[in-house]
């Protein structure tokens, strides 16, 4: 029984630094725009020590459980190019291109099932915080997908991601939800945001 929720203990570490990771440095990217936004997330305090930080987690999550760690890595990275999946990359090819090649290099580090499962499992939780975050996104000029394709054809994509990522692992499934609501948690005990109080000439100010 201790073997088995010990288990249960590393595998949610291991999801959580490298979800942790994955976090600062999408936070690192948006530091602008959230910036604009009134948002000063961890991300934009720490700056360009941002990267070495998530690199650090990244590498203790492989430490705990190498298998998850490289699913999770990079199917939160093919994930995040389908909102360019057409667009040129720094790497000079389209972002399907480095999407397939992400995928491909899980398959081969941590195998079909659990690379298809951490695909499932980042899309789940990604497209689970756009359809949340559909009316402010909208309202910043922010395309996410709940905001292209509608509500309901993003809660069927959903339905059918959670399908696939609990028919690869159910157990991983059920542990991934736990870390995701853990990192939501940090992530917003974290920022800070800036209130925008109208002045008399009804502009908004900080």
């Amino acid at each position: 029984m201790f073997g088995g929720w010990h288990d249960v203990f590393i595998r949610l570490a291991a999801m959580v630094a490298v979800g942790a990771a994955v976090k600062l440095m999408d936070d690192y990217l948006d530091a602008e725009f959230d910036l604009c936004l009134g948002k000063r997330t961890l991300a934009a305090r720490w700056g360009r020590a941002t990267l070495p930080y998530a690199l650090v987690l990244a590498l203790i999550g492989c430490s705990l459980d190498r298998t998850l760690a490289v699913s999770l890595f990079f199917g939160s990275y093919a994930v995040g190019m389908l909102s360019q999946f057409a667009e040129r990359m720094p790497t000079r090819v389209p972002a399907y291109v480095e999407m397939a090649l992400a995928f491909m290099t899980s398959v081969l580090l941590a195998g079909w099932r659990s690379a298809l499962w951490g695909v499932a499992m980042m899309a789940v939780i990604d497209w689970l915080d756009d359809f949340m975050d559909r009316l402010p996104d909208k309202q910043s000029g922010q395309r996410n997908l709940a905001v292209r394709i509608g509500t309901v054809e993003t809660l069927m994509l959903m339905l059918i991601a959670l399908c696939i990522a609990v028919l690869c692992d159910g157990m991983d499934t059920a542990i991934a939800f736990v870390a995701a609501v853990l990192l939501y948690a940090a992530a917003e005990w974290t920022t800070t945001c800036r209130r925008h109080v109208p002045n008399d000439d009804g502009v908004s100010v900080g």
